[in-house]
């Protein structure tokens, strides 16, 4: 009887964390493409009680989220094997111009780094300097040279890591130095998250390696507004490449995992790329031309900078974006 009790506690304890998100639903092999929401792993916490943790919210210049009960303005287009899911919107207002799945949740890779930016220029002033720790030495995929453990970094050398080469070091940097762990500062993200209302959105850790790093496009889009209402944040991401000083050694150059960037594509002045196996090819794109800019989220794409120039060309042919010049 003692162990049917046991059992039935341990089958209990089991539901539990897999609705929450902490058990994998299937093997290895399992395909995160489910469109449900993540539940929280804890109760929801009081508006006020999340305000103490993170500090106060800077407010964001024009609409904060995208409002996807109204309808868009290129319900027509149809991208040819597109992505699993996307949203195109207006930066100043937030005008849905067309939209796949956008309340979808799905893996979003090193799309995670923008709420690691984020939280980044509210702690660390621009010429504050950083210490790497150990932790940032393990951390596998791209990676900035040169950050060994024990030197000081300049912040704003360790955000152009982050945001154009997208260097999974650099963001476990940032974060150990602002929460004392890399856990304590996803703790910190989601509860941001959770406070921007970004309701589809859970990180499991600073970088996007993790599976589990999870959000759908209408809650990046709301990212990305935050994101380039940040002068720090929208100065770096525009940049093709910066040649960067590690603390000691020579100088670096870091180039820009953005195609559209790389490419001079007519107006593209960030934001964000992503790629793992589970999460495909993801981009948080913004294009502005003669004053208007458009943000462009895709997640789960073949070809996401196609798939972005094709989005950009329709929105100059609408009227809703000025064409190239």
């Amino acid at each position: 009887m003692r162990l049917l009790v046991l059992i039935a506690v341990l089958a209990g304890a089991g539901a539990a964390l897999f609705a929450a998100g902490v058990l994998p639903s299937g093997g290895a092999d399992a395909r995160p493409d489910s469109a449900r929401t993540v539940p929280r792993l804890a109760p929801p916490v009081p508006a006020e009680d999340l305000q103490r943790e993170v500090g106060p919210l800077p407010e964001p210049a024009g609409a904060s989220r995208v409002d996807l009960s109204h309808p868009s303005l290129m319900p027509h287009l149809r991208l040819k094997r597109g992505p699993k899911a996307g949203l195109a919107f207006d930066l100043q207002d937030g005008t849905v111009l067309w939209r796949h799945r956008a309340s979808a949740v799905r893996p979003i890779a090193s799309l995670t780094k923008l709420m690691t930016a984020l939280l980044a220029v509210e702690r660390f002033e621009p010429d504050e300097t950083v210490r790497v720790p150990r932790a940032a030495e393990r951390v596998g995929g791209s990676r900035m040279g040169g950050l060994q453990p024990g030197r000081r970094v300049n912040a704003d050398v360790l955000l152009k890591a982050l945001l154009i080469s997208s260097s999974n070091n650099a963001a476990v940097t940032l974060a150990v130095a602002g929460a004392g762990s890399e856990r304590a500062w996803v703790a910190l993200m989601n509860t941001r998250a959770q406070l921007l209302g970004l309701s589809c959105t859970h990180f499991a850790d600073a970088h996007g390696l993790d599976r589990r790093n999870r959000s759908c496009a209408v809650d990046l889009a709301a990212l990305a507004m935050r994101a380039m209402n940040e002068p720090r944040i929208a100065r770096i991401a525009r940049k093709s490449y910066a040649r960067v000083w590690p603390g000691s050694g020579k100088k670096f150059t870091l180039y820009t995992t953005n195609h559209l960037l790389r490419d001079h594509y007519p107006g593209a002045i960030g934001l964000k790329t992503g790629y793992t196996i589970p999460a495909g090819f993801c981009l948080v794109a913004v294009v502005e031309r003669g004053g208007r800019r458009i943000g462009i989220v895709l997640l789960g794409s073949r070809d996401s900078f196609f798939d972005a120039r094709r989005i950009a060309r329709e929105a100059a042919r609408m009227g809703a974006l000025p064409a190239a010049a």
